[in-house]
């Protein structure tokens, strides 16, 4: 049987470093985090889920929708895991999550798709995307690999539960660079060149 495999997006961060909230920056026509939703809505994931926190009334009206659903963060400071639960409760029972997040607009769909079509469940517990220039998003995490740490907090939890299985991470080999994280306005000046916009 084909595995469930559901995608959730955190976008409930404060972006305090930008100084306003970096979900809704104008990147080519639309909203930084509405090309991550696009992208993940044009894929082969089962269901979407848009996680947000901070500044949810202005996201929910500016960004649109079609089959992902919103599921709010009443505690976003409890880190990035606590998010990443509330859209797998909102998701349903799935065998496996693929976590994406707000500021990488540069995420593509065909990657999103060749991640979930080579993840191997027998084999392997996390898959991370292996970029020319180092480890990136999407990641894939089984959800019983994260109910290991379930109640636990912070931002990099997925990140050091691959870390700790490493016979049990499949990487995904791509010619790409990897999607920028934008933190800093020179971070948002560069994503918008590649972009070509």
């Amino acid at each position: 049987m084909k595995p469930v495999v559901v995608g959730v997006i955190v976008a409930a961060g404060e972006s305090s470093r930008m100084g306003q909230p970096k979900q809704l920056m104008p990147i080519g026509g639309k909203p930084m985090l509405q090309w991550v939703v696009d992208a993940a809505e044009a894929s082969r994931l089962d269901r979407v889920v848009v996680v947000t926190g901070h500044a949810t009334d202005a996201i929910q009206a500016e960004i649109r929708l079609g089959r992902s659903q919103w599921a709010y963060n009443p505690d976003p400071g409890r880190g990035t895991m606590s998010s990443l639960g509330v859209g797998l409760e909102a998701a349903g029972p799935a065998d496996a999550v693929v976590k994406l997040v707000s500021d990488q607009p540069e995420i593509r769909t065909s990657v999103i798709d060749a991640l979930i079509h080579t993840w191997d469940p027998d084999g392997y517990s996390a898959a991370l995307v292996r970029y020319q220039d180092g480890d990136g998003h999407p990641v894939l995490v089984s959800t019983d690999s994260l109910a290991e740490v379930s109640g636990e907090e912070g931002d990099r939890l997925v990140w050091q539960l691959m870390q700790e299985q490493p016979d049990r991470l499949f990487k995904l080999e791509s010619n790409q660079p990897r999607p920028t994280d934008v933190n800093h306005p020179e971070d948002y000046q560069l994503v918008a060149a590649r972009l070509g916009v």
